[in-house]
């Protein structure tokens, strides 16, 4: 165990939340270390975007991200059962990146996540609780 994730245990942060941590990093680091179990790199594609979209919109998000790097998002939100949010992206990428179309789907973005995003948490713990494996967890 690392030092970062032996802090986060002292935190009080349970497995799950020290895996979405580890996938966040790997996500702003923008690829995940060979070896990665398959389910925290999904997780990792999901949050490189959404938390471009946390930090300055929908439009930042199409901005800052390649649409590679789109894709993948969408692909991991059919993965986590988040159809919905995967054809929202699927649009923004229809629309040619055009940051205008994205920022035109901000509430759109914000309907599907709910109530302080819990959508994406739900949808990662349901999954980890479904396929341990894919998340290093057997």
């Amino acid at each position: 165990m690392g030092e970062v994730e032996e802090v986060w245990r002292r935190a009080g942060l349970d497995e799950l939340d020290i895996i979405w941590n580890r996938a966040a990093e790997y996500g702003a680091d923008g690829e995940a270390p060979e070896g990665t179990p398959q389910g925290i790199v999904q997780l990792s594609y999901l949050l490189r975007v959404y938390n471009s979209a946390m930090g300055g919109g929908l439009g930042f998000a199409v901005e800052v991200n390649e649409p590679f790097r789109l894709e993948r998002a969408r692909d991991a939100m059919r993965y986590f059962g988040l159809p919905e949010l995967a054809e929202l992206v699927a649009d923004l990428i229809e629309h040619d990146l055009d940051g205008d179309h994205a920022e035109s789907r901000q509430d759109d973005l914000d309907a599907l996540l709910g109530p302080q995003d819990e959508a994406l948490e739900t949808a990662f713990r349901v999954k980890a609780a479904e396929r341990p494996a894919d998340f290093g967890l057997e």
